[in-house]
Parts: structure tokens; C-alpha cells; sequence
């Protein structure tokens, strides 16, 4: 451990000879602690003494957030009505999310005389943990002892969650059960993450958890050890390979296709005897039982890392949503029961469950229904499709975010329904998903239109009325609709966008129109335009105020006076009740406020104005918070002029800053983020400077021992930070699919990230959609930004004449002026 803590260094080079002792100090510390510290950074201790923890960022499941609605439904304005009125709420949200030994201050919002006034947002937090950064207790009594308490603890391995659903998984349709269990009892449902399966039935019966919902199959073996629900669902065995394996056979052809192949199966499980009797059947395969997740395991096949695995069907169902180039190579014919475990010595709190189990009786997804909502409430959930774009539903910082999520999840709760979340691939699925009964409701800021009534839909209460706009680049100027002659004009055929550039070209004959793709996005579109690639698109205004939030070079360059323009639900016109229910929604008090608060929240959220800070002060600060940062890099070994640059980039050096989606203080780190590793009030500037170098550190461990130089280590952590681990990942195995090195961020890793918002490339990706030209200007932003505080630093050393200390920079960072004139690589991370 202690020689790859060592060759995460740079070369000896550029340190100074009068730090050798400093360095051998150092090393002995890392010797001390070095035995406490797994490799993996989601266990162990951190460099204070306290656990390390495994910040849940990245992979959320659309129904495991949805369990964080409430918490959601504020937004970044400076209304006072708002504040007053939303007063009790958030007085009783907060008190609610405190636990009974953990009491702590709510957090104080901005006052208007603060430099960017901020709304009085709920300190929200989603209820779901890492095992280990849980305060967690011994609790092993039965049902009574648990409601003392006033919380359950729902045991879940995270492989069954860590991506982003395309489709609901029976896993998240039983996380979600387990927390209206957990409801219906009066209790505060918590969700502890267990690093692997293995580790289960251990948590329960040691009083770490109450009961375990990972749909776990039942097994003689197992009911000694634990006592089982109800089942709550059947479920196959499936032997998994690539879509170019042959299938397997008996006998000698049998032999031949597995013969010198690899399966690997997750410890712990039942897959582990299944595999044993395979090796039997075909001796020439060679098996491995392995601590790693049967997600991972199911993932490595399908990136050719793997010969084979086996899975259960709800697991073979989520990693075929993002990896198309698997196949069931063979179904074992035998069908498990799955269900929930409890401790033996929790009768009653059993009892419970098989009466709750009995009565909403957890089934698997269906698949088509164009029922009416009596059969729809029968089922327990209603189906919304939208399409995977920043202003429906997506994914950021290991938030499930959008305009049109905030909302289903609202109508899911009033209609008292479990909410899951279709994606659908095309703008044109949008409709076909409708009329083949694969979704109840099209969700995905719809503009009502003649030709989708005339094709047997209803649209519900109009919500949104928005103006419709010829979208170029900002320096492009048309004064008027004639100056559109001889100009280009891209637009879906499904979109209404359509039949107004025919409109158009009605008016302005020379106007030339082009069929943008189905299965692009309309932000996709306007990105296009912006980086011109295509002349002209037509959009609605909310649309260019979304792309706003992300660059400044596309503009609305003509309103088309469209004054009938307005967005709806859109459901089947022989569903009356659901239509009914729909509109009354939309009619409601609640609802309005919601639309005008999620309406702020997505499309006009506060910019940042605040100037470049490009000199530095009397006294040779670059920031007014140099001493928490100096504090902190140094404990947890980054370079101090780094993290400047970065809380620049998040906050503008903005204590009270606080982003759209709830990100609070200088480093802009998350609620959720926040508790778990261990800091509260993330406006106060040295708790969010602490609080962001714990989590970048975290984030940093995860790129360790992958044969990752030290700079482009810091890149990746910089890049997770921003984008989330998840997104990283994929880009770096799409940058290694392009023929590009994966352990490069600059032009290799950077340009796969870019493709990600791209559908053939993001359909694929296990996290899905993600912005990708956000990570790519914040990591840049930010190298630029450290050379130029590099080079001002030397400059006032200089000027002050100090010359012990200028030649303390120029030891440790001889090669700073190299990184200010050229090349993007030859940074030298702390690491």
C-alpha cells in the first residue's frame, strides 16, 4: 500500500532537497494509517481520524429519488411572499429530517443584502446512505423497539441502483414499496447502501439494518440464517454472454463453445452453486467467485472484459437498458421466489410485512396496458414518458433532475401512485409509446397541436404558454422574417416546429427547410446551431433560456408570433378519468406555485456577474478564503491554487451562493454530500472548503492504481466533481471504444464526454444522458485559471523581493511557466 501511496507522487525532481525530512515524516504518518485505509475509498479511515465514506453522487435510480420530491420543491428566487409562505413548510420539512439523536440548526438562507440573494430552500437530503456514512446504531429488537426508534433501515446492495433506469427495474419497485412500508407504520424510511450482497444478512442480524429489500431469493440455506416475507415476485436465473457466443449446448458441442472461457460469479450469492454444477457439465471452463457486483460482472461481459456471468432476470432487465450487445445465453428453467428478509427474532415487524405484501402484492412492470386510472390505481403506478434532456429528466451530481419529473413525481404523490419513468428514444415515441399502452402520460414539455388531437389524444390543462423563435448564434442579426430568405431551418418532422417552418416558407419562399433527426432533442438542435454546424432552427423561447444556463454565444433572433403556443400532458382520449385527474392537478393552487417555482428553478435561475479575479491584494491573497483552503489542501494533500481556481469556478468566492439544484456554499457541495461526509452548515465558508476537499479526495481515490499519471488524476476528480463519477466512467470507456486513451483527460477523455449527449452514444452509457460540454469547459476553465494564479503568485513574490520564498515556488513548481504557455499535461498534482 505504502509503495502505491508512493507512486501516486510525482518524480523526487520536484521536490526541494530541504523537504527530505518533511517527506519522511510524511511517510511514516502514511505508515501509521496506511493499515486502516482500504483501497477502495469507500471504507475505511480518512486522514482525521473518521471514517471515510462513499458520497452517494452518482446513480440514482428515478424511484429511489423519488422519495426526494418534497425536498425539491423549492427554487433560487429572492421572492418574499415566497419565503413567508413557504415558512412552515420548510420548518416542518426540516424537523422531519432530523433524527432523534442527531438534532441539528436548519440552515440560514441568504438575505437580500447578501451579494446574490438566495430562497429559503429546505435542507434537503434523500434518506439513503452508504452503509458507512450512516450514524448507524445496534438495534436488533422486533417491531416495537423499531417505532422507539421512529426510523426503518432498509438494507439494499448498491449495485441494484448505481445506474440510471431507462425503464422501472423490480428492484426500484421494491425500494420504493419498502419506503411506503416503512410510511404506513409512522416510520422514517433510510435507505443503507451495503457495499456488496455479501454483506446483507451480516448488517441485519448484527442490528446494523431492520429488514433487507433487495429482491433476495429465497433458499433453504438462507432461512437459517433469516426469516423471509411473502414473496413478493418469481424470478429466473440467467447464464449471460455476448450477443456473438453461441448458445449453450449438451455434450461435446457444449464442451467446445465454453471450453477455456472464464464465468465469474459475485460471492454469497446463488448464482456461486449454479456455477458449480456448470463446471461440472463443461469442465473446460474455468470459474471465479468474486467480491464484485453482479451489475459490474454483467457489465464487464458486455465490454468484452468477461467471457461469462450469471445473473437473476431483474438484473439482466436494467443492464440491457444501456448495453445491447448481451444476450441470455440460457435460462435456467427453474423459477425463485424473491422477497424480504427480516431478523428470526422479529415476528411482529414480520407480521407487517406479509400483511402489506398481501395487499399491494408487488408485481413486475406491465409492459402495455391503455387502461383508465380505476386500473391504473389497481396496479399502484402510473407510467410517464418524456425523453432524457435537461429539461425533462436527466441526471447531474447523482441527481434525478427536470422540469417534468418535479412535476410526475407531484401527480404520482396526489394520486397516491408509485411514479415510473419511461424514456423514450425519439421525439415521435413520445405518441407511439401512448398508443401502444407502454406509457399513460407523455410528459416532456408538449405543445398542444391539432395533428396529436386528430391521432386519438386528449391533452390536459394547459400549464406553460410559451413564444416560438427563429434561434441562431448571438451575433447573427435578422430584423425581420423576409431577411430568413436563403437561410436554412432544421426541425424534427414529429415536432409542431414543423408545420410552423412550413408556415413560414408560405411566407418567406426562400426559405429552405431540414429534417433534424428524431432522435435528437431540441437542446441538441440548438447546440448544433451554436456550433455551427447548421444555419437556423426554430424553437420556443424556454428552450433558448435552458440553453442559456450553459453557454452564451445561441439567442432568440426573431419571435414568429405564435400566440397559441401552450405545453400539456398529453394522455389516450379513452382514458376520461385519468384526463380528469390530470386537469385537476394542473387546476390546483399547489400545482401553479410549484410550475412557477420549478419554471425559476430550471429556466431562470441566477447567472453568475461576478468578474474575473485577475490581481492579487495588498496582502498576496487570491481569495478572501486563502487561509481555510491553505488549511485544507494540506491536510488532504491537493495543491492550495488548484482549489481557488475551483471554488471560483462553483461559487465566485460566493459563501452564500446556492445553485439551481441545491448545491450550497463556496465548493458547492450538496446536502446529501455533505452529511455524509460529515459536515452540516455548508454556507459557512470553512465547512464547505472542508467539506469539498473530503469529497475530492474521495472522488481522487477512485482513479488511484489505474495506471492514471498524477496531473490527469486531478483532472478526472475535478471532472467527477463537477459532472458526477458515474458520467466519467462512461466517458472513459467510450474514449477507449474510439480508439482513445482512456487515462487521459485532455483531448482524449474530454472529446468522449462531449459525445455523451449525443443518443447512439448515451443510449449505451450506463448513466445515461449527461451534459458533457459542462465537465469539458469546467476542468479547462479551471487548469487556465491555476496558471494564471501560478503565474501572479511568482509575480508578487517577485515584486515583494522575498526571496526565500520565491525560491520555495520555483523548487516546487519549475516547470509552472511551461504550464502557463503550453501544454495541458504537465500538471503536477499533490498526488
Amino acid at each position: 500500500m505504502v509503495m502505491e501511496l508512493l507512486s501516486a507522487r510525482p518524480s523526487s525532481k520536484y521536490f526541494p532537497h530541504r523537504a527530505v525530512t518533511i517527506c519522511f515524516a510524511v511517510l511514516l504518518l502514511l505508515l501509521t494509517s496506511a493499515c486502516n485505509r482500504q483501497d477502495d475509498a469507500d471504507g475505511g479511515t480518512d486522514k482525521g481520524g473518521k471514517h471515510s465514506v462513499a458520497p452517494a453522487e452518482q446513480g440514482q435510480s428515478a424511484e429511489a429519488a423519488a422519495s426526494d420530491s418534497d425536498s425539491d420543491s423549492d427554487s433560487d428566487n429572492d421572492n418574499d411572499s415566497d419565503r413567508s409562505e413557504d415558512g412552515a413548510d420548510t420548518a416542518a420539512a426540516d424537523q422531519a429530517q432530523q433524527q432523534p439523536d442527531d438534532a441539528e440548526e436548519p440552515l440560514r438562507p441568504a438575505d437580500k443584502g447578501d451579494l446574490r440573494p438566495e430562497a429559503n430552500w429546505r435542507p434537503e437530503t434523500s434518506g439513503e446512505y452508504p452503509i458507512n456514512a450512516y450514524k448507524n446504531y445496534e438495534e436488533t429488537g422486533d417491531l416495537e423497539a423499531i417505532k422507539k426508534r421512529g426510523i426503518l433501515r432498509i438494507l439494499v446492495d448498491i449495485s441494484n441502483v448505481d445506474t440510471l433506469h431507462r425503464e422501472a427495474t423490480q428492484q426500484d419497485i421494491e425500494l420504493e414499496e419498502a419506503k411506503r412500508f416503512a410510511r404506513g407504520l409512522g416510520l422514517e424510511p433510510v435507505v443503507l447502501y451495503a457495499e456488496n450482497f455479501d454483506q446483507l444478512m451480516p448488517l441485519l442480524n448484527s442490528g446494523k439494518g431492520d429488514i433487507i429489500a433487495n429482491n433476495m431469493v429465497i433458499t433453504d440455506a438462507r432461512k437459517e440464517i433469516v426469516n423471509f416475507s411473502t414473496p413478493t415476485d418469481d424470478t429466473q436465473l440467467i447464464l449471460v454472454s455476448r450477443t456473438d457466443v453461441p448458445d449453450a449446448k449438451e455434450g461435446e458441442d457444449g464442451e467446445k463453445i465454453f471450453d477455456g472461457k472464464t464465468i465469474r460469479v459475485t460471492k454469497g450469492t446463488v448464482f456461486e452453486p449454479l456455477a458449480r454444477k456448470l463446471l461440472e457439465q463443461y469442465p473446460g471452463l474455468k470459474l471465479e467467485v468474486v467480491e464484485k457486483n453482479y451489475v459490474e460482472l454483467m457489465v464487464d461481459v458486455a465490454e468484452e472484459n468477461l467471457d461469462l456471468t450469471i445473473v437473476e432476470q431483474q438484473t439482466f432487465d436494467l443492464v440491457t437498458q444501456f448495453k445491447d450487445n448481451v444476450k441470455a445465453n440460457y435460462v435456467f428453467p427453474k423459477e425463485l421466489q424473491l422477497a424480504w428478509a427480516v431478523r428470526k427474532q422479529s415476528p411482529e415487524l414480520l407480521e407487517e410485512i406479509n400483511k402489506f405484501v398481501r395487499d399491494s402484492m408487488l408485481t413486475r412492470v406491465v409492459k402495455r396496458s391503455v387502461a383508465d386510472l380505476d386500473e391504473i390505481r389497481e396496479r399502484g403506478y402510473i407510467r410517464v414518458v418524456t425523453r432524457n434532456h435537461p429539461g425533462t429528466y436527466y441526471m447531474w451530481k447523482g441527481r434525478i433532475l427536470g422540469f417534468e419529473f418535479e412535476l410526475a413525481q407531484d401527480f404520482a404523490k396526489k394520486e397516491d401512485l408509485r411514479l415510473e419513468i419511461v424514456v423514450a428514444p425519439t421525439h415521435a415515441d413520445l405518441l407511439t409509446f401512448l398508443k401502444d399502452g407502454k406509457a399513460d402520460i407523455a410528459a416532456s414539455l408538449l405543445s398542444v397541436t391539432e395533428r396529436r388531437d386528430n391521432s386519438g389524444m386528449d391533452f390536459g390543462r394547459p400549464y406553460m404558454k410559451e413564444r416560438v423563435v427563429v434561434v441562431g448564434q448571438d451575433d447573427d442579426n435578422i430584423d425581420s422574417i423576409e431577411e430568413l430568405d436563403g437561410r436554412t431551418i432544421y426541425v424534427r418532422k414529429s415536432a409542431n416546429h414543423y408545420e410552423i417552418a412550413l408556415e413560414l416558407q408560405k411566407k418567406v419562399p426562400g426559405v429552405k427547410i431540414e429534417l433534424a433527426p428524431e432522435e435528437l432533442n431540441i437542446q441538441q438542435i440548438i447546440d448544433k446551431v451554436a456550433d455551427g454546424e447548421w444555419d437556423l432552427a426554430i424553437a420556443d423561447h424556454v428552450s433558448v433560456k435552458l440553453e442559456h444556463t450553459w453557454r452564451k454565444n445561441i439567442d432568440a433572433l426573431i419571435d414568429l408570433h405564435i400566440d397559441d403556443n401552450v405545453y400539456a400532458w398529453m394522455v389516450r382520449e379513452n382514458n376520461p378519468k385519468l384526463l380528469k385527474a390530470v386537469e385537476k392537478f394542473f387546476d390546483s393552487k399547489g400545482t401553479q406555485k410549484k410550475i412557477a417555482i420549478l419554471y425559476n428553478k430550471y429556466f431562470d435561475s441566477p447567472k453568475r456577474t461576478r468578474p474575473e479575479i485577475n490581481e492579487l491584494n495588498a496582502e498576496g491573497n487570491i481569495s478572501p478564503f486563502d487561509e481555510y483552503v491553505k488549511k485544507y489542501s494540506d491536510e488532504y494533500d491537493f495543491d492550495w491554487r488548484l482549489i481557488v481556481a475551483q471554488m471560483y469556478q462553483e461559487s465566485t468566492f460566493n459563501p452564500k451562493a446556492k445553485s439551481w439544484v441545491g448545491a450550497r456554499g463556496l465548493m458547492q457541495v450538496m446536502p446529501d454530500t455533505g452529511k455524509q461526509v460529515g459536515e452540516k452548515n455548508l454556507f459557512d465558508p470553512e465547512t464547505s472548503v472542508r467539506a469539498g476537499l473530503k469529497y475530492l479526495e474521495w472522488l481522487h481515490r477512485k482513479f488511484e492504481d489505474k495506471g492514471i499519471s498524477p496531473e490527469n488524476m486531478m483532472w478526472f476528480t475535478l471532472a467527477s466533481y463537477n459532472a458526477g463519477l458515474g458520467h466519467v466512467y462512461d466517458a472513459q470507456d467510450l474514449a477507449e471504444e474510439k480508439g482513445w486513451d482512456r487515462n487521459v483527460w485532455f483531448d482524449n477523455v474530454e472529446n468522449a464526454m462531449l459525445l455523451l449527449s449525443e443518443k447512439k452514444y448515451y443510449e449505451k452509457a450506463r448513466y445515461g444522458y449527461a451534459r458533457g460540454q459542462e465537465p469539458f469547459d469546467y476542468v479547462r476553465k479551471i487548469q487556465a485559471r491555476f496558471r494564471t494564479y501560478v503565474a501572479l503568485l511568482e509575480d508578487y513574490e517577485r515584486r515583494k523581493g522575498e526571496q526565500e520564498t520565491g525560491q520555495l515556488l520555483d523548487t516546487l513548481y519549475p516547470q509552472f511557466s511551461q504550464w502557463i504557455a503550453t501544454p495541458t499535461d504537465h500538471l503536477v498534482s499533490a498526488h
